[in-house]
C-alpha cells in the first residue's frame, strides 16, 4: 500500500521536529562555488545547545511554541482530531487487566510476505482522506510561506520573515541565487516546502511528497 504521512503523522512528527530542533543549525548554503556558511540566529533566538545537553528554558518554550505552530496550521484539515495533546496526569492511573495475548502457531502468510497483503475497501478510503489531510496541510503551508516571502529576495530578508511567521532556524535552509533571488526549503515532517523568493508578488512555492523521512526534501 503507498506510503501516505497523513495529518496524524504530522502531528506526531512536531515531536520529532524537536529533536531536529535542539540538534540541527539553519544553514545558509552558498552556491557551488563556495563553502556553505552557518547562519547566524535570529534575533532573539535561543542558542543551539551543545550535544547531550539538556535544553534550557527558553530552548524548550522555543520548541513547545513551534510544536504549537505546527498544530495550529494543521488543525483546519482535521477537525475531528483534539485540539490539544493529552495531558499525562489525565492518563488512566491503572494499568490494563490484561495483556494482549501472544498468537499461537507460526505467523500468517501476510506477515511473512506483507506484499501479498491486499488492501480492502476500508483501507483505500482511509489512504484517500489520508492523502487529502496531507494536501490540505501542505497547501496551508505554502500560502502562509508565500506571503511571508512576497516581495523578498535578500537570504536574510527571507529567513527573518520566515521565522517571524513560525518556522524555526533549524528547519529552514536557504542558498542565495545571484541576479535571481533566495532558494529556500522546509523540513517539517511530513511535510516539504521548497520556493525561490525573487523579489516578486508571487513567488515560486510548492509542496514535495514525503518518501524518505530522513531525507524529505530534495537539495537546493
Amino acid at each position: 500500500m503507498k506510503r501516505i504521512f497523513g495529518t496524524h503523522r504530522y502531528l506526531v512528527s512536531a515531536t520529532a521536529l524537536c529533536a531536529l530542533a535542539l540538534t540541527a543549525c539553519g544553514t545558509t548554503q552558498a552556491d557551488d562555488s563556495g563553502p556553505a556558511t552557518v547562519a547566524k540566529p535570529a534575533k532573539g533566538a535561543a542558542a543551539a545547545p551543545k550535544p547531550g545537553a539538556e535544553p534550557g528554558p527558553e530552548e524548550s518554550a522555543q520548541l513547545l511554541g513551534f510544536m504549537t505552530f505546527l498544530n495550529k496550521v494543521a488543525e483546519p484539515c482535521s477537525p475531528g482530531l483534539p485540539q490539544e495533546p493529552p495531558i499525562a496526569d489525565e492518563a488512566p492511573a491503572t494499568a490494563p487487566a490484561s495483556l494482549p495475548p501472544i498468537p499461537d502457531g507460526p505467523p500468517s502468510p501476510d506477515e511473512l510476505n506483507p506484499g501479498s497483503y491486499k488492501a480492502t475497501e476500508e483501507d483505500k478510503e482511509a489512504e484517500a482522506e489520508l492523502e487529502a489531510r496531507n494536501k490540505c496541510v501542505t497547501k496551508a503551508h505554502a500560502d502562509r510561506v508565500t506571503k511571508a516571502v512576497k516581495g523578498l529576495k535578500a537570504p536574510a530578508q527571507v529567513r527573518g520573515s520566515l521565522n517571524r511567521s513560525g518556522y524555526v532556524d533549524s528547519v529552514l535552509k536557504t542558498r542565495e541565487q545571484p541576479g535571481t533571488g533566495t532558494r529556500f526549503s522546509l523540513d517539517l515532517g511530513s511535510v516539504c516546502l521548497t520556493g525561490t523568493a525573487d523579489g516578486s508578488a508571487s513567488p515560486s512555492v510548492r509542496g514535495h511528497e514525503v518518501l524518505d523521512p530522513e531525507n524529505p526534501c530534495p537539495r537546493l
